[in-house]
């Protein structure tokens, strides 16, 4: 017999873990499943864009919105889910272990940025090797960077650099530019760009950190250039197999979501990086999460034939006014 929850969370990013801890403070049974704790997140060694952290790290973040999550009662496991379908008491959860029943479900399953393949890249995550511009290019202020990719990922990758770094590579494969006519001309005059056309990159080398990539073009030529950090952006995959026959989906393949986190099933919300949402930064994923998994709990109420909490919901304790 499948172990029940009035709500399922699939994902254990910000998103996943915010949405989590709303849901598990208003004592209703709770389950995060999720193949790894944070995501994206764990790609981000600093992080000093958080609103109320000074400096922390990606992991560090994740552990904290994990014991968050967990000290107000909700459950959680690493598991792989396969498949969601609906039964007459909602929801059937499927995954690789065991299966969960559930009369909601929040969807915040993220993405996974798409790597270059190279032999030793994951040795210099983090190292010199970033997978989001806008994360780290801070970090680069007055350094030497590479930026590649596709389309309008390596687009905007090489415009944010260029307000950064001292002097910015962009490799890429192909004789010409491909997207935004107006982003590629602002790119063609920045004077710290250096565009590299036809050309990809072969190795990768250096002594603990990224140190210089090694460059291979069309006609088989090489040639090595030194730089202390190398971002790709070859876009990212996004994993909604298990759900994507229950909700609507864009284009892109995220899932389409309304305020709120609602998706076109009513028993589905979903928040994060894996929905249509513009800003793919932890912080929107927060909030994001946080607003799916109250409408969520709205849902479960209205099932049960109470009101749940209004938008503008607050408690007051002597002349105290706490917002929610």
């Amino acid at each position: 017999m499948p172990r029940n929850y009035e709500i399922v969370i699939v994902g254990a990013g910000p998103a996943g873990l915010s949405a989590g801890m709303y849901v598990a403070r208003q004592k209703v049974s709770c389950m995060v499943i999720s193949k790894d704790l944070g995501g994206q997140m764990n790609l981000i060694p600093k992080l000093e864009n958080y609103p109320g952290t000074i400096m922390s790290s990606g992991p560090l973040l994740a552990r904290t919105l994990e014991n968050q999550y967990l000290s107000f009662g909700g459950d959680m496991t690493y598991d792989t889910v396969e498949r969601v379908d609906e039964t007459d008491g909602g929801l059937s959860i499927k995954t690789t272990r065991t299966e969960y029943g559930a009369r909601a479900l929040v969807v915040a399953a993220g993405k996974v940025p798409n790597n270059l393949g190279l032999e030793n890249e994951s040795t210099y995550q983090n190292k010199g090797v970033h997978y989001c511009t806008k994360c780290d290019a801070p970090f680069y202020q007055g350094r030497i960077t590479a930026s590649v990719g596709v389309g309008a990922y390596l687009l905007e990758s090489g415009i944010l650099l260029s307000r950064m770094a001292n002097h910015v590579y962009v490799i890429y494969k192909g004789g010409r530019l491909g997207g935004d006519p107006d982003l590629i001309k602002s790119l063609e005059t920045k004077e710290n760009v250096e565009l590299i056309p036809n050309s990809s990159i072969k190795t990768i080398t250096g002594n603990g950190t990224l140190e210089q990539i090694t460059l291979s073009d069309k006609a088989g030529g090489e040639k090595t250039i030194k730089v202390d950090g190398l971002f790709i952006e070859m876009g990212s995959k996004i994993n909604l197999g298990f759900v994507k026959h229950l909700v609507e989906l864009n284009p892109k393949g995220e899932i389409k979501v309304s305020n709120g986190g609602r998706t076109s099933h009513p028993a589905v919300f979903a928040a994060g990086d894996a929905t249509d949402i513009p800003y793919k930064q932890i912080v929107a994923a927060c909030g994001d999460g946080a607003a799916a998994g109250l409408s969520a709990f709205n849902y479960i109420e209205k099932l049960n034939g109470r009101p749940g909490v209004r938008a503008d919901w607050k408690k007051q304790i002597g002349d105290t006014v706490f917002h929610y």
